[in-house]
């Protein structure tokens, strides 16, 4: 009997210490989506040269979470070099905008996601077009600004809900001047189900390369 409890102690005892053993330990980490809008600009790269992003382009990457470092640089060109306080699990956004490499608009967004349970998704519209006045946005067939009646450069909305059901399979999306309502850009977004999607406008409207760039969401 005794030898029974001694051999059934160390088992016990192993035991814990293989389940001790085979504790694993999370990296704490937070993402970035870093967008590259800024006209003319080459690519660029996040935190050393591993991580790029070409111009007029998206890319979705991690960071560890706590002081995370954002350096964006092209050559010996900076873009953008902060360190951000970021909690495990948090979502960032960054848009970089301009005239041109030398001018350089940084919009850094800490997002809340919704995450659509219903026949639901959401569309964000950002203004990077920097030689632009307000623009209105609109679905096609419907009134100038009906979706969104004005928005400055760098400005941008939260994610407005659209029915994202089998007939809802794309949206025709028309991005106006406000004052004048004429067209600067179109763009047919097939419907995201369930998902978030950014729509930028960016290039310049001055030399009618103004154009918009679909950015998916995590």
């Amino acid at each position: 009997m005794k030898t029974l409890l001694q051999l059934t102690a160390v088992l016990l005892v192993a035991g814990f210490y293989s389940c001790k053993k085979s504790e694993v330990k999370l990296t704490p980490l937070a993402s970035l989506n870093l967008t590259n809008a800024v006209i003319a600009a080459p690519t660029v790269y996040l935190n050393g040269n591993t991580d790029s992003v070409t111009n007029n382009n998206f890319g979705e990457f991690t960071l560890l979470a706590g002081k995370s470092a954002v350096k964006v640089v092209a050559g010996a060109q900076s873009y953008y070099n902060q360190t951000l306080s970021t909690a495990n699990g948090s979502y960032y956004s960054l848009f970089l905008a301009g005239a041109s490499p030398a001018a350089v608009d940084a919009i850094l967004i800490k997002e809340s996601y919704q995450n659509y349970t219903d026949s639901l998704c959401g569309v964000r519209f950002i203004n990077l077009s920097p030689d632009s006045q307000p623009v209105s946005v609109d679905i096609q067939g419907n009134a100038n600004g009906s979706a969104v009646s004005s928005l400055a450069y760098k400005a941008y909305t939260g994610f407005l809900p659209y029915p994202a059901k089998l007939a809802d399979a794309a949206y025709n999306f028309e991005v106006r001047d406000a004052a004048s309502g004429n067209v600067i850009a179109t763009y047919t977004l097939n419907t995201p189900y369930f998902h978030n999607v950014t729509l930028a406008l960016t290039g310049s409207v001055n030399a009618g390369t103004a154009a918009i760039l679909q950015v998916n969401e995590f």
